[in-house]
């Protein structure tokens, strides 16, 4: 996955950052209104609950006064005191029966005497007061109104209590009293939002409840919520859907690229080999005419240029052989046991006549145990003398310094010098085929030297690194390795 992700193109990269982004913006949103929000808004439904309860309690204790009230004022009429006489009984109770027909909700209103005796009533059949809520005024003579003479009762009935309205139909108000379990009501507190609230006044002692359910305070939450997962959903199904497209994409264009890999490596294999002969033959023929006796000084230095275009049109030629031999993986490597001091000290004196023949001076720190390792010789051998010719290639004065140490398992070849450096923003295209730092500055280079040494180098379980400081401070060549 992460070789395909560094196989992408930017652009690709970008649309895919950017889906990414959007999606982890969406489940971020979600999980904070899923988590943050729903409790919010439960907080403040249950704040408004609590105030509309405070109204629902006021209403009902207001209804409740507005009940003492008629009665008093019931009894302040002068008919009422009068209830020994029977005839003034029956007008009483026809007055009672129409008052409480007024109030309606199954309202008796009735007039007991002082042993407690109803004498006239709105309905003929006795009451239980138990099932009532009971409402009461003395009744004083209208003679002396010191003399007690009964009570007038309001009787609200109960059963009223248990339908309270509410505007809300989502919602349920109930009260609920210690001497009367049947107006208890269960409440699951995970499926509602349950406020209470005691009351005063002629319902001292009840306690007034409102509830109500979270799923209907909560269904704007969960329509946002329903909204941003289905938005995730077809965000995470774009995602997969560009995803697939782009591997698609990618196989195609790998079997497409593998193609035209093919293609280059033979058409190199082929030329290359095509090239070599007529130019082998070249330098064959222009060698034979550089010794012959016939030759003069200007054509003999003719001859010698010839010779030296050959001899890098030739190396050129076998760059390009080796590095389609890379690249198809037919190298074969054949591991054999060697001592990189000895081999590292050989290439050292193999070049030191062109060290000393450009005035450098030179300086050799080997390993003191001449340790063993298993490689592949000539190929390790191409990558330390291909690095000495670089570090002579572009030094003109100064000095080069030849150094190998082990860490662990593995060793170090640093070759430093003192040459012309690279500019720090080349640096990371050193490794390019046919990428060239000092393109103005060196004649006959390819810009295949390094590209191949790397190449080689990996194949030997190695790696090379150069570093530079920037134009004209030198370069580090690091040549990193271990056995096979």
């Amino acid at each position: 996955m992460l070789q395909q992700w560094k196989n992408l193109s930017n652009t690709y990269k970008i649309l895919l950052t950017m889906l990414l982004f959007i999606m982890l913006i969406q489940l971020v949103t979600l999980l904070y209104v899923w988590r943050v929000e729903s409790t919010i808004l439960l907080q403040k439904e249950r704040q408004n609950l609590n105030y509309q309860l405070k109204i629902d309690a006021k209403l009902l204790g207001n209804k409740m006064e507005r009940f003492q009230k008629e009665i008093a004022f019931l009894a302040t009429l002068e008919v009422m005191d009068d209830i020994l006489t029977h005839d003034i009984d029956k007008r009483i109770a026809v007055l009672l029966e129409k008052k409480a027909k007024d109030l309606g909700e199954g309202i008796v209103l009735q007039v007991i005497n002082s042993q407690q005796r109803a004498v006239a009533s709105s309905i003929q059949a006795s009451q239980d007061h138990h099932h009532y809520l009971t409402f009461e005024v003395p009744l004083n003579a209208s003679f002396d109104s010191r003399r007690e003479m009964g009570q007038l009762q309001l009787l609200y009935p109960l059963n009223n209590l248990h339908h309270l309205q509410v505007t809300n139909p989502q919602q349920q108000l109930w009260l609920t009293h210690p001497s009367y379990p049947e107006f208890v009501q269960h409440f699951s507190a995970q499926e509602h939002i349950v406020v209470a609230q005691n009351l005063q006044g002629k319902l001292q002692g009840w306690r007034l409840h409102l509830s109500y359910a979270k799923a209907h305070a909560l269904s704007s939450i969960q329509q946002i919520e329903r909204i941003l997962l289905i938005a995730f959903l077809i965000s995470g199904i774009a995602m997969l859907l560009v995803v697939w497209l782009l591997s698609k994409k990618q196989i195609e264009l790998l079997h497409h690229t593998q193609e035209v890999l093919a293609l280059k490596r033979t058409f190199l294999s082929t030329m290359s080999h095509e090239l070599r002969t007529p130019l082998g033959s070249i330098l064959n023929l222009t060698q034979h005419l550089i010794i012959s006796p016939k030759v003069g000084d200007e054509e003999i230095e003719m001859l010698g240029r010839i010779e030296s275009a050959s001899e890098h049109l030739l190396s050129m030629i076998n760059s390009l052989l080796q590095l389609s031999k890379l690249e198809s993986n037919s190298m074969s490597i054949d591991p054999l046991p060697l001592h990189p001091n000895e081999v590292v000290a050989e290439m050292v004196e193999m070049v030191e006549p062109l060290i000393e023949e450009k005035g450098l001076s030179l300086k050799v720190s080997l390993l003191q145990e001449n340790l063993p390792i298993t490689s592949d010789l000539n190929l390790f051998k191409q990558v330390v003398i291909n690095l000495l010719s670089n570090a002579i290639k572009f030094t003109e004065k100064g000095s080069i310094e030849v150094s190998l140490s082990q860490k662990g398992e593995a060793f170090e070849l640093r070759i430093m010098d003192t040459g012309i450096g690279i500019d720090p923003s080349k640096q990371s295209e050193l490794f390019c085929e046919f990428y060239q730092a000092h393109s103005t500055a060196i004649k006959h280079s390819t810009g295949l030297g390094l590209a191949l040494s790397q190449k080689v180098a990996k194949l030997i379980h190695g790696t090379i690194t150069i570093q530079s400081q920037g134009v004209g401070r030198g370069t580090v060549a690091t040549f990193r390795f271990s056995s096979l």
